[in-house]
């Protein structure tokens, strides 16, 4: 697999930094004390061993509703690409508007150009898009990074060495270089614990929009890595955007601008009412969906669904906590009372994570830093901006029964 020269190149230096130099810091009345040598500082941001198991040894646990006979059987799928163009950013304009790098995690856009902490309705309109049938909408879900193998880690580490000391003059410029990185790796870690303080403060998440912005959040790096959240960023070898229908009968349009969410991105602080199952593997797709990284047979590329809600008020595009419009069916596929169905929205995207990368627990989600890249935390976000026209053809094609492809 190829690899990006120099990718990790900050964040390795102050792991380097801090873990190999053995240094104790006083900065702001803060004592930082480091230890040289530990396995867990040069591997820290792998995702947790238990956060991955076997496929094989799940039992099946997909059970859909039955098709009634007046069910909405259709299928209409929208290509909107792979994100070749690079649109990532770590914003999130419906739970934190005007927040930028509130999420603390970057998310992978496709469908509309202009998507960040700002976009309101009239920007969004008045965007481009990467969808083929001039679909405006956008569509976003965290990145999934590949971190590097420990002799990856090791080559890096050597050389980022030689280049300190070749940019210091020796060792006590590799030294003073050590320090400042050690001072900016505790300022980045005292800014991540204010960040979860006043988190645990205000009891939000960014999915529920609770949260005010943040103090001293980081921008993405060149290389597009935040605090935490580090490693090479997988493109899915597959995007799916597809449009489904109601077992209990036929859909409504959205309207334009509707909001949905998918998933919790702070389940750790929220608990798991609104998280999802969202993983499994190719071939699995209909008996497994799991709450952790699956390790695949074979090799088989890994798989993320996010099945969003579909039980629309009929009045809201959006409401406070960004739920309360729109929900998801009964066990039955029936909406609740009051509610009307709309066409379901299932985001299926596939990775070619290699067989050793799955064995060794080395690709993980990119998360808020609290979370640990913790798999039960994957969400996705959308919000309607297709066309009057387009909107009629997504209703009429899953309504019929047919399987329409734009």
């Amino acid at each position: 697999m190829a690899r990006k020269s120099g990718h990790h190149r900050i964040s390795r230096r102050t792991k380097v930094a801090t873990a190999g130099l053995g240094l104790v810091l006083a900065i702001g009345g803060t004592v930082v004390i480091t230890t040289a040598g530990e396995p867990g500082q040069a591997r820290a941001d792998l995702a947790d061993k238990s956060f991955f198991v076997d496929i094989t040894t799940v039992q099946p646990n997909v059970d859909p509703p039955r098709q009634q006979d007046d069910a909405s059987t259709g299928t209409f799928t929208v290509d909107c690409g792979r994100n070749e163009n690079g649109h990532f950013n770590p914003d999130n304009f419906i739970a934190q508007p005007g927040v930028r790098n509130g999420a603390q995690h970057l998310h992978d856009y496709v469908g509309n150009l202009t998507t960040d902490a700002d976009s309101t309705n009239e920007s969004l309109q008045a965007g481009g898009t990467t969808c083929k049938n001039g679909d405006k909408s956008t569509y976003f879900w965290p990145v999934v990074r590949i971190e590097e193998a420990e002799d990856e880690q090791q080559d890096n580490n050597d050389d980022q060495n030689q280049e300190e000391r070749n940019e210091n003059g020796g060792n006590a410029g590799q030294d003073n270089a050590g320090q400042r990185d050690g001072q900016r790796a505790d300022g980045r870690d005292q800014r991540q614990n204010n960040q979860q303080d006043n988190n645990n403060q205000q009891g939000g998440d960014e999915q529920d929009g609770n949260e005010e912005e943040p103090p001293e959040l980081e921008a993405p790096n060149e290389q597009n890595e935040l605090a935490g959240n580090d490693g090479e960023i997988q493109r899915p070898a597959e995007v799916d955007l597809t449009f489904r229908g109601s077992p209990a009968g036929d859909v409504v349009a959205m309207p334009k601008f509707l909001r949905i969410l998918y998933g919790d991105a702070k389940v750790s602080a929220n608990g798991t009412k609104n998280a999802r199952n969202s993983w499994t593997c190719q071939g699995f797709e209909d008996r497994v969906l799991i709450n952790k990284y699956p390790i695949c047979p074979n090799g088989a590329p890994v798989k993320r669904i996010h099945d969003f809600p579909s039980c629309w008020d009929g009045e809201n595009i959006d409401s406070e906590n960004h739920r309360d419009h729109i929900v998801y069916p009964n066990p039955n596929g029936q909406c609740p009372d009051g509610f009307q169905a709309v066409p379901q929205l299932r985001i299926t995207l596939t990775y070619d994570i290699p067989q050793e990368v799955q064995e060794q627990g080395r690709y993980k989600v990119d998360s808020f830093p609290e979370e640990e890249h913790n798999p039960f935390s994957d969400h996705d976000d959308f919000a309607n901006v297709m066309s009057d026209q387009i909107m009629n053809r997504v209703v009429d094609c899953v309504n019929q029964g047919r399987t329409c492809n734009e």
